[in-house]
């Protein structure tokens, strides 16, 4: 029977940090359940994209139709039906775009879909694969690769303790977001990352945070989680201004560790800052006595161990 719609739900990423200013980059970070991304594809005469992320969205069955040698668009009509806010240092551009290209796939070509068909329909993962690897597989992505590679190999993937729960914070205030141009422009600043510190940063993920979450300490983690965000941060010194994106954002992470909080970073360019606890119960805790929701949003999810999910009908 032919299917006549396709469903693809993912959460979102954060990023810990990059190894590299410069290609292949490389990096870790987490998915986690919250904020979600939901797209649904539906069979129709003709393309059909949504009002919003319009350009994004048509962008992807462009390039669809390229790949397939197509004489028109796909034939279908795509719904966003979630989508988080854009440009917050979650990743959002990367899951809308990898669920777009893959529900179109699984409605149109099934068949002839590879792991790699979504990822080069998307158009993601120039500067990090941890988005890519974290939409397919879920958990704590380490990925590393020379510069040869098209997308770079997963190096290391872990699950984190379920009962972990990360607080995501965004200041209310009016904040500077990084994307598109602004980002090109960034990268073209920046210094160039020494040997030195690539093997630095290396040495961090391996024998700190990937062997605490193994262990599940907690503490451990949360201090490794932080050290290399922070260092990593500040290989963008020269256009933050320090480890982190602006006033509100390093304040915010101050507060954080000034109050005891001790696993806490700045998610890609922010402005979204993250806060790991041992537990939900601590996070709401710790939320409902420090923190002022006129002046942080705040959001509670754990980290997602699962792959997106694909529902066919």
């Amino acid at each position: 029977m032919t299917s006549q719609q396709v469903r693809v739900t993912t959460g979102s990423r954060l990023h810990f940090g990059l190894l590299d200013t410069a290609k292949p980059f490389g990096g870790v970070g987490v998915m986690v359940d919250d904020p979600i991304t939901e797209v649904v594809a539906r069979r129709a005469d003709a393309f059909q994209g949504p009002l919003v992320a319009a350009d994004r969205v048509r962008g992807v069955a462009e390039r669809y139709r390229q790949q397939f040698q197509l004489d028109a668009l796909p034939a279908c009509q795509i719904e966003i039906v979630r989508r988080p806010p854009a440009h917050t240092g979650l990743g959002t551009g990367t899951q809308l775009a990898m669920a777009v290209a893959e529900a179109i796939s699984q409605l149109l070509h099934p068949e002839r879909t590879d792991p790699r068909t979504a990822f080069r329909i998307a158009d993601r993962g120039r500067r990090s694969a941890v988005g890519i690897h974290g939409y397919r597989h879920g958990g704590l992505i380490y990925e590393d690769a020379d510069n040869a590679a098209e997308l770079n190999p997963i190096k290391q993937r872990i699950e984190v303790p379920s009962q972990w729960c990360v607080a995501i914070l965004r200041p209310i205030q009016e904040t500077t977001t990084i994307s598109g141009d602004v980002e090109l422009d960034q990268f073209a600043k920046l210094p160039a990352t020494t040997s030195q510190q690539r093997e630095h940063f290396r040495y961090l993920i391996t024998t700190q945070l990937l062997p605490a979450i193994e262990k599940g300490d907690f503490d451990a983690f949360s201090e490794a989680v932080h050290r290399y965000n922070r260092d990593s941060g500040l290989l963008f010194e020269a256009v933050q201004n320090g480890p982190y994106n602006g006033v509100a954002v390093s304040s915010l992470v101050d507060f954080l560790r000034s109050n005891g909080v001790t696993g806490v970073g700045q998610s890609s360019w922010g402005p979204s800052v993250f806060a790991w606890f041992a537990t939900r119960e601590d996070a709401q805790q710790f939320v409902s006595n420090q923190i002022d929701p006129a002046k942080v949003h705040v959001l509670l999810t754990h980290a997602k161990n699962e792959p997106r999910q694909i529902e066919v009908q």
